[in-house]
């Protein structure tokens, strides 16, 4: 079979970046019998897989763009977009451009950039060489089925020019004949042209031998990743949607954008509230932070985790430490102590809890504090804690909770 479906979907990507008009146009004004790409131009517009322009032009020397490439390899992938579930990776690619979801689903086919942390797709620059290579490539499987022969590119006076992380792709473009060079250079950083894009189809899809003719398996996009977690709370919304107010113990409230609670239990020492969260999700390293204000209290307030039928680890700041402890029972102000570090009180306290495991790091102000290790997660409630002492002086003494987030760390 001259063109299975596989490859059919791949020289349909050309498609995408082609104005057309009609098949049957397949002779075009700016293609005379003497130009170069005159056989694969008009024998792919013959068979109805690219035309040209309403003016029957077909612009030869138009240039593709990285974003108009993006659109390619979704229609060669065959790829369907779920726009509910894509986030940002590049940069420069916000969900506002038109090209956004065919880049983040292209991914698996393109080359991108890396400045640090930082990745961008550059989609208003033009494909070159080496990224149609590439794309090729990994379209067809050829990354998994040829081992790439690096010497191939030593016959190229311009090997240097090839992205170092694209060598190997390179190499299989060149020994299996998916792209050539000429007068011994491969021009790896030269524009992408539509004749040039014609030509190179033609010849790797269309114009092979039945002999050299293999079904392939186009590469199967990763599974996108599911987001961390990341809840955050300032407070500016007094309704709290954010919480699980049902299940918490003590009667929590904003005032002035910051959280406390109160209680006319005389019994209940100790104050929970859990944030709502998919606790099913049995996260096991994250980060909890909260700022804890104080107005003429000694601290006693901060985040718990691990919480569990009343129970809960709990870090909290007093006068002169910060304390990592078990509160076994809510109606019991004794706290079982874990670990604690020197720490002078001020009138804002930055807390941060880190768990990983069974591994607990605390942090004050950005600065780490101490660690403690076998603190096993039992539960999954998680949210912030005061003590009944924190706020038993109110309205004139209370201590106040702020800035709340708790993010997954994957």
């Amino acid at each position: 079979m001259k063109r299975a479906l596989a490859l059919f979907l791949s020289v349909m990507m050309f498609l995408t970046v082609v104005p057309f008009v009609s098949a049957a146009n397949s002779s075009f004004s700016d293609v005379p019998r003497s130009h170069w790409a005159y056989k694969e131009i008009t024998e792919m517009a013959e068979k109805g897989i690219i035309a040209g322009y309403d003016d029957r032009t077909f612009r030869p020397n138009n240039k593709v763009t990285r974003a108009e490439f993006a659109k390619i390899m979704i229609a060669a992938a065959d790829v369907d977009i779920d726009k509910r579930s894509i986030s940002q990776t590049f940069k420069d690619v916000p969900k506002s451009h038109w090209a956004f979801y065919y880049v983040e689903y292209a991914k698996p086919y393109l080359t991108g950039y890396k400045s640090g942390s930082t990745y961008t797709y550059k989609p208003n620059d033009v494909a070159v060489r080496e990224d149609i290579a590439v794309a090729l490539v990994r379209l067809l499987g050829y990354d998994k089925k040829y081992k790439a022969d690096l010497n191939q590119l030593k016959k190229f006076r311009d090997d240097d020019d090839i992205s170092p992380a694209l060598r190997n792709y390179i190499a299989i473009a060149i020994q299996t004949n998916l792209m050539q060079g000429s007068n011994n250079y491969f021009r790896p950083q030269d524009p992408i042209t539509r004749a040039e894009a014609a030509s190179l189809l033609y010849r790797a899809l269309i114009d092979r031998n039945d002999d050299d003719e293999v079904k392939v398996v186009f590469p199967t996009p990763e599974e996108p990743k599911p987001t961390p977690i990341s809840i955050t709370d300032d407070f500016s919304d007094t309704s709290m949607k954010k919480w699980d107010t049902d299940n918490a113990k003590g009667t929590w409230g904003v005032i002035n954008k910051q959280l406390t609670a109160i209680t006319t239990d005389k019994n209940l020492d100790h104050f929970f509230l859990p944030v709502k969260w998919e606790e099913s999700n049995k996260v096991t390293h994250y980060e909890l932070t909260a700022d804890v204000n104080v107005s003429g209290t000694q601290g006693l307030g901060g985040l718990f985790f691990n919480g569990k039928d009343g129970k809960a680890n709990v870090v909290f700041v007093q006068k002169d430490r910060v304390v990592l402890g078990k509160v076994n029972d809510v109606n019991n102000e004794n706290i079982d102590w874990i670990a604690s570090g020197s720490y002078k009180l001020k009138s804002s306290n930055r807390l941060k809890v880190v768990v990983n495991g069974s591994s607990v790091s605390i942090y004050m102000n950005g600065q780490f504090l101490f660690g403690q290790q076998q603190v096993n997660q039992e539960g999954t409630k998680i949210g912030l804690y005061l003590q009944r002492a924190a706020t038993k002086e109110t309205p004139s003494k209370l201590t106040y909770l702020d800035n709340f987030s708790f993010k997954e760390v994957k």
